[in-house]
C-alpha cells in the first residue's frame, strides 16, 4: 500500500506543479508589465526626438536672427521657422521680419542677401516658403 500511495502523491505534486505553470504561462504578468514599458519608453524617445528638434529650430532661428541683424545694421530682425523637418526642408516656411525705424531703408538688394542666408542654411528650401517683410517702428 505504501508504494501505492507514493505514486499518488508523486501524480498529484505533479498535477499540481503542471497546473501552476499553465496559471503562469496563461497569465505572464512579466510580459504584461513588459509590453507596458516597452510602450512607455516608446513614447518618452519620442518626447525627446521632440525635444531635441525644438531646440534645433530655436538655435537655428536664433543664429539667423544673429546673422541678419549683422547683415541688416539698424534692424531687429525676429525668425519664425513653420514645419521644420531636420531632413526635408521642401516644406519648411521660414518668415523674416525686420523692424526697423521709419528712416532706415531696407533694399531689395539687401532683401536678396537675407534670403540667400537663408537658402545657405535650408538644403532644399522653395523660394516661395521664405518671406521677407519690414515694420517700420516709432521710438
Amino acid at each position: 500500500m505504501e508504494k501505492k500511495y507514493k505514486k499518488r502523491v508523486c501524480l498529484c505534486i505533479s498535477l499540481f506543479i503542471i497546473c501552476v505553470l499553465v496559471g503562469f504561462m496563461a497569465d505572464n504578468p512579466v510580459s504584461e508589465g513588459s509590453d507596458i514599458e516597452y510602450g512607455s519608453l516608446n513614447t518618452e524617445h519620442k518626447t525627446d526626438m521632440t525635444k531635441k528638434k525644438d531646440y534645433q529650430k530655436a538655435d537655428l532661428e536664433m543664429r539667423l536672427q544673429d546673422s541678419i541683424q549683422s547683415i541688416a545694421e539698424g534692424s531687429n530682425p525676429l525668425v519664425s521657422i513653420h514645419n521644420f523637418d531636420v531632413e526635408d526642408h521642401s516644406k519648411t516656411v521660414v518668415t523674416v521680419t525686420l523692424y526697423t525705424e521709419p528712416g532706415n531703408v531696407i533694399s531689395e538688394e539687401l532683401q536678396t542677401t537675407i534670403e540667400n542666408l537663408i537658402f545657405g542654411s535650408f538644403d532644399g528650401i522653395l523660394k516661395d516658403n521664405i518671406s521677407i517683410d519690414v515694420e517700420y517702428t516709432e521710438k
